[in-house]
């Protein structure tokens, strides 16, 4: 109800920002500030950006709808159901399919309403490193924003390379099963081929992402119906053709102990299991990577954000629900001696042949299709994971806190699309799938940094926004007096993720056994300090504003980088002078010598006003207004 209620405020409230943006717009010039860089008219969007120290880079044609299923598409709730179904029922069985998914939608859930608050806040690109910024006191925003930003950006490599190798990984399953199965000796993918497939992929997906916005919200809108539509079809399909279902006493206390896993307590297999479960609803947040082109961004953000753990986590649900149900034959989900050929990676595909083969006598063509299914799902997915990684790159370049920053944020010209940014993020993300040609231990590690670089941020920028509560100024969405309650439970839930993320899952532990998250993570947190102190903390002290903006009543007042208000965005505020000096003290504009009263000393830095932007000057000086005041203008 609370949620409901929250949502029809939001409503509400964007129904009277829009009426408040036609109004600005028949009423002209008198609420249209015309800000030296270019910015043309402000709406309400675009002005809290400006309050928050950026231009509007990006133009905003996408609809809240839009970031939504920009954001629920990047959960691909089939594809990483059929990839990690195995992984789950190998870790606990039932009892971590469904109780431990149930658990972890709570903890999901709780973590998405407290960053809602912060993402209605401050709707900017950058994310976690610019809300961390946001929110702790200024000694801290270099160094610590700075390596928030750091570790999310490597795990957002990682995450866009492990989805992009999983989709590879199941069109290796349907080439088997469409070459006769793994008990017909059907064709295996080699991990070699494997990963040029993965390469191709890439590519694919590099031209599908550096389109423009109109169309990357066209495709966002077709993949969340298309995720809903097509576990619809698989869950309606499978319910129907299974000769025989599994007893609810199966679904809901059935244990599997991880068999060859060398694990005897129970507990641990199931915390084992706990971060598979996770994995599958991580990404809530990715809609705030485009929060910059989308409109009625303060409110549309944290309803993207909140929307998109629901209804993922329940379509999951109800599709795990259906999955084990259908279950035919237990001893196949796991068994080596099958079609698919066994294997955590591939159970959910088994599935599906035991039902159509239960069903018609042959199973192949519906574990194909199905798995196609699942494979159109992921790509849909890592479209979104592309072009959010691109964009958080471009988000620390624009701050200077990457190298080749200048390079970084080159724009399209016409579509305004980050293409150096993009280039970067495929390049890099490939590069991390190239441990799996030697090391499917290395690779493993890789995928659990996606997650713990992902959830370790969240449990920083919890927790800052509670220690730091008197800095927080809440936007149009708040929980109120609640949000310590439910922030704090997600931070932790957040922390103890990222713990279990680094457990080994293998008894006794050796080389081939140890879950290198830990180390890759150390080695992560080590290159950052290496860069941070080398070069980073030169160029990076925290989110640079493009913009500056006086915070009083008037809307017609710039600030350079002292604390100076100037009264320069109408021309018709300044008449034709022959003066030394700008009056920065005045509310009329008008320009003094330094022995009028109102003269105020120079800013701390110089600023210069093309002088497009008012009437025309005398002097020497025919481009800029000097207001550090060495010469006569």
């Amino acid at each position: 109800m609370e949620v409901e209620k929250s949502f029809r405020d939001l409503e509400m409230m964007e129904s009277q920002q829009q009426q408040q943006q036609q109004h600005e717009a028949v009423v002209g010039s008198s609420n249209v500030a015309n800000m030296p860089g270019g910015v043309g008219p402000r709406d309400a969007d675009e002005k809290r950006l400006n309050e928050l120290g950026y231009k509007q880079e990006y133009r905003r044609l996408m609809t809240p709808f839009q970031q939504w299923a920009y954001t629920f598409s990047y959960t691909a709730p089939l594809g990483f159901i059929t990839g990690y179904y195995g992984f789950m029922y190998s870790y606990g069985g039932p009892v971590t399919i469904i109780w431990g998914y149930l658990a972890t939608t709570f903890g999901t859930l709780c973590m998405a309403f407290g960053m809602s608050e912060i993402i209605s806040a401050f709707p900017t690109l950058g994310s976690v490193y610019y809300w961390v910024a946001q929110l702790v006191p200024k000694k801290h925003v270099a160094w610590l924003s700075w390596f928030v930003g750091w570790v999310y950006l490597f795990g957002s490599f990682c995450g866009t390379a492990l989805n992009e190798y999983l989709l590879a990984q199941l069109l290796a399953t349907c080439i088997l099963l469409g070459t006769g199965g793994a008990q017909g000796n059907g064709y295996t993918l080699t991990a070699a081929q494997i990963c040029g497939v993965t390469a191709a992929l890439f590519v694919l997906h590099f031209f599908v992402s550096i389109v423009n916005t109109p169309w990357l919200g066209l495709l966002s809108t077709i993949g969340a119906w298309f995720q809903i539509l097509s576990i619809v079809v698989i869950c309606i399909t499978l319910l129907a053709i299974s000769p025989k279902y599994q007893s609810a006493k199966f679904v809901f206390t059935h244990f599997v102990k991880a068999p060859g896993n060398g694990i005897s307590s129970g507990l641990l297999v199931v915390l084992l299991g706990l971060p598979y479960a996770q994995s599958i609803l991580t990404g809530f947040e990715v809609g705030s990577h485009v929060v910059e082109e989308v409109k009625t961004a303060a409110m549309a953000g944290p309803r993207a954000m909140i929307r998109s753990v629901y209804v993922t986590a329940s379509t999951e649900f109800v599709l795990l629900l259906v999955l084990t149900f259908c279950i035919q034959n237990p001893d196949n989900v796991l068994g080596d001696n099958t079609m698919t050929g066994g294997g955590d990676a591939s159970a959910a595909s088994q599935i599906f042949y035991d039902a159509f083969h239960a069903k018609f006598g042959h199973g192949s063509g519906g574990a194909i299709a199905f798995t196609t299914f699942a494979c159109i799902s992921l790509f849909f997915g890592n479209i979104t994971n592309v072009t959010l990684t691109a964009r958080m790159a471009y988000a620390m370049a624009r701050d200077c806190a990457l190298p080749f920053h200048h390079w970084l944020v080159t724009l399209t010209q016409k579509e305004r699309i980050p293409i150096n940014a993009t280039i970067v993020t495929v390049i890099g993300s490939f590069i991390c799938t190239l441990p799996s040609l030697g090391s499917s231990v290395a690779f493993t590690a890789i995928t659990a940094m996606s997650t713990i670089t992902a959830y370790g941020p969240y449990f920083v920028i919890l927790a800052c926004r509670h220690i730091f509560d008197n800095r927080f100024k809440p936007g149009p969405f708040s929980l109120g007096k609640w949000g310590i309650w439910v922030g704090g439970w997600g931070a932790l839930w957040g922390a103890v993720m990222s713990i279990l993320f680094c457990i080994p899952p293998e008894y006794p532990v050796t080389g081939s056994t140890f879950n290198y998250a830990s180390v890759s993570m150390s080695g992560a947190i080590l290159a950052g300090v290496v860069y941070w102190f080398t070069v980073a903390r030169h160029n990076y002290k925290g989110p640079k504003r493009t913009i500056e903006l006086a915070t009083d009543s008037d809307d017609d007042v710039v600030k350079p980088n002292g604390d100076f208000g100037v009264h320069a965005l109408t021309a018709s505020k300044l008449p034709e002078v022959d003066g030394n000096h700008l009056d920065l003290k005045g509310s009329n504009g008008t320009i003094a010598n330094s022995n009028d009263a109102n003269f105020v000393k120079k800013p701390r830095n110089n600023f210069e006003v093309p002088t497009s932007e008012f009437p025309p000057l005398r002097g020497k000086h025919k481009n800029h207004l000097d207001l550090n005041g060495d010469e006569k203008v």
